[in-house]
């Protein structure tokens, strides 16, 4: 930890009211924690004082009032009694209806590839009866002491000495000191884990060894106490999951007022996607562009600009290097964004021919040549599209300065010669690598889905979880082997997302017969969640015997009578009949294949795995924020304990699990069509990596 906020520093402030609000926000989980070395006593008196509600304190640092309140063995005993609901991760998060248990386990497995409680220093929450969330503050409060972090609870287990003497400075004899350290350290063992499963805690199978277990996600205190403090200092971007009862939930969301933040990064699809032919030809008719002119003042194409031209400021040669490979890279996908409309037009002309004869009325233009010239002229279109580009960033006032720029002119140049030749050399890498492969892929088009869960995890908004995708697709695996009578595996998946959009308000809770009067129908409470709605693309890889995979080649109709009917808890659909009935394909060829797929709206985005390592929730934002392409979703869990029996289980065995945070790159179907189709199918599908300890989506 840097920059930690010493006590002193509040201390000296002489406005009461202002030192008041200061100090309990320096105690506050939404914080980063203060620095009380050296001034324990002060500590302890303000700790003391928090176990009021605000309108009975006047002033945190009224010493009177916390000896009196040491001294008072009840109000004490009620401190002491709320240890034993202090946590590591909160079962009552979403759903206060758990109750009378609680979660205290050590840190799981480190995971270089995700975000976890294990990325971070062990703290305590606390959640139990909302009526005694101020007594809880006592001994859950963290601050740091001598260089670590800490909290009272932990600290009078460790029975350090200096505390015993700051207990008895208020007046506490040591003998009451020593039997509250005892019953302190028996309230707090290593591990603690209920016995049953809640009815309203959420519970979801995955694989484990030969058969299923149970997991129920549970929220770590520590991650989402990072979170919180991020939010705070505007690192990144978050939105608000509300709790109409937050001191109900954990002390944590108590603190925030039951606004809990969260990451917020939908799927960057395009809301406008490109028109048909006659539109884009009316524009261009009427002297307007066709091209993606946003692509140019987004802050990816920017930031690439700006960094390559401040490439020697770094110090180091390696630091310079890699500031040049992202930035280019950078600008050659701003590039290929800009170019995206004419590309696209291209190809339906270049597939179907369609618009042909209303092409004769813009002759002459450069969008007429751009869609008629063969592909082994492609090239030579560098120079009036280079102009074209100097003269649109001219007319815009964020990037003016930039255009016919001396040490930018050589580069920009460059890269649009190169995406204009490998455009041209596009098919030829079809018919050199022509041969059909036996492998099979199950290509799944145009799939709809409707108030899908946008909570990928506790800590992440934006994009349905990785692990819901294949969660649905071993749901279909499943159902085909039972029609089939076979042992095909569906094994991995690649992910195309052509619309995504967050459905507004709240939605309100089905009736059911759980809660005290089980025989009686009552909606239970209002839980805020995000939904959204999305259609999307799925290529599905399928493995099996070669009987079994021919059998498979003459059941189209079984394929789409099997199809799973949710996705990440939304209803999916089918295509609508408009769209055509070739919504389900099976192919034995990648080359046909990927065919197919470099056909896809340039509006939509690929899910790819990446190799990029995050350890905290400040990296995670800085890396959102260097690599636009780059977007945190759900990964998997990491397993908080050994799978095992317990009353209530939907498994035979169970186990509680902390949900991941990773990071995925969003890839425009341009950048996939210019890369080709080795690198497609070598690093664009998803796979299950089920552990002893971890349950996680990893690149195949």
């Amino acid at each position: 930890m840097v920059n930690i906020l010493h006590i002193k520093e509040l201390l000296n402030d002489t406005d009461i009211a202002l030192r008041d609000v200061a100090l309990r926000h320096a105690f506050s989980s939404f914080t980063e924690p203060v620095d009380i070395t050296g001034c324990e006593n002060s500590a302890l008196i303000i700790l003391l004082n928090l176990t009021y509600p605000r309108k009975k304190v006047d002033d945190l640092l009224n010493k009177k009032l916390a000896k009196k309140t040491l001294n008072n063995e009840v109000h004490i005993e009620n401190c002491l009694g709320e240890v034993q609901w202090l946590h590591s991760h909160n079962l009552k998060y979403p759903d206060i209806r758990v109750s009378k248990q609680r979660l205290l386990v050590a840190l799981p497995v480190l995971h270089r590839s995700v975000l976890s409680s294990a990325n971070f220093e062990a703290c305590l929450g606390w959640s139990h009866d909302s009526a005694k969330v101020n007594f809880a503050k006592l001994f859950d409060c963290h601050f740091v002491w001598q260089g670590k972090k800490s909290c009272l609870a932990r600290l009078l287990v460790e029975e350090q000495a200096k505390w015993k003497v700051v207990f008895q400075s208020l007046g506490m004899p040591v003998k009451d000191y020593l039997n509250l350290s005892a019953r302190i350290n028996s309230f707090l063992p290593e591990c603690s884990q209920p016995e049953i499963v809640d009815r309203h805690s959420p519970q979801i199978r995955l694989p484990y060894h030969d058969g299923y277990t149970a997991l129920t996600p549970v929220i770590s205190h520590a991650v989402q106490s990072e979170i919180q403090q991020a939010s705070r200092q505007r690192r990144g971007k978050f939105t608000h999951v509300e709790f109409t009862r937050p001191a109900a939930v954990s002390d944590l969301v108590s603190s925030i007022g039951g606004n809990v933040c969260v990451l917020d990064y939908p799927p960057p699809i395009n809301k406008t996607v490109h028109g048909l032919t006659h539109s884009r030809l009316f524009r261009v008719l009427n002297g307007e562009s066709v091209l993606n002119i946003h692509a140019l003042v987004r802050s990816q194409f920017r930031d690439g600009i700006t960094g390559f031209l401040s490439i020697g400021n770094a110090l180091a040669l390696k630091q310079r290097r890699e500031q040049k490979v992202t930035s280019i890279k950078q600008i050659r996908a701003g590039l290929a964004e800009w170019l995206a409309p004419l590309i696209e037009w291209r190809l339906e002309v270049k597939d179907n021919g369609r618009g042909l004869v209303q092409l004769e009325s813009c002759k002459g233009s450069l969008e007429y040549q751009f869609l008629t010239v063969t592909d082994d002229q492609l090239a030579e279109l560098t120079v009036p599209l280079f102009s074209l580009l100097n003269t649109t960033l001219s007319n815009l006032s964020a990037m003016e300065k930039y255009a016919f720029h001396q040490q930018l002119m050589p580069v920009l140049k460059n890269h649009l010669k190169w995406l204009l030749t490998h455009i041209a050399d596009e098919d030829k890498q079809f018919y050199s690598d022509a041969e059909n492969n036996r492998s099979r892929y199950l290509y799944l088009k145009g799939l709809r889905v409707f108030d899908a869960q946008a909570l990928s995890n506790p800590y992440c908004c934006g994009t349905p979880s990785l692990t819901a995708v294949w969660g649905m697709i071993h749901r279909y695996q499943r159902k085909l082997n039972e029609a089939l009578g076979a042992t095909i595996r569906l094994t991995s998946f690649s992910w195309f997302i052509k619309e995504f959009s967050y459905v507004t308000g709240k939605k309100l809770p089905e009736k059911t017969m759980q809660g005290p009067k089980q025989n009686q129908f009552r909606r239970p409470s209002i839980i805020d969640n995000k939904h959204c709605d999305l259609v999307f693309d799925l290529v599905v890889h399928i493995d099996g015997y070669e009987e079994e995979l021919l059998l498979l080649d003459s059941q189209q109709a079984l394929l789409k009578a099997c199809f799973p009917a949710n996705f990440a808890g939304g209803v999916m659909h089918q295509p609508e009949l408009s769209e055509g009935n070739d919504w389900c394909d099976l192919y034995s060829s990648e080359v046909l294949l990927y065919k197919k797929l470099s056909r896809l709206p340039m509006s939509g985005r690929w899910i790819m795995p990446t190799k990029h390592k995050v350890s905290s929730v400040k990296e995670l934002i800085e890396l959102l924020k260097k690599h636009t392409s780059l977007y945190p979703t759900m990964f998997g869990y990491l397993l908080l304990g050994t799978p095992q029996k317990r009353t209530g289980s939907l498994g035979r065995l169970h186990c509680y699990a902390e949900p991941t945070i990773g990071v995925a790159e969003y890839v425009s179907p341009i950048d996939i069509r210019l890369q080709g189709i080795k690198n497609y199918f070598n690093k664009s599908f998803w796979m299950l990596d089920a552990q002893e300890c971890s349950m996680l989506m990893k690149r195949v």
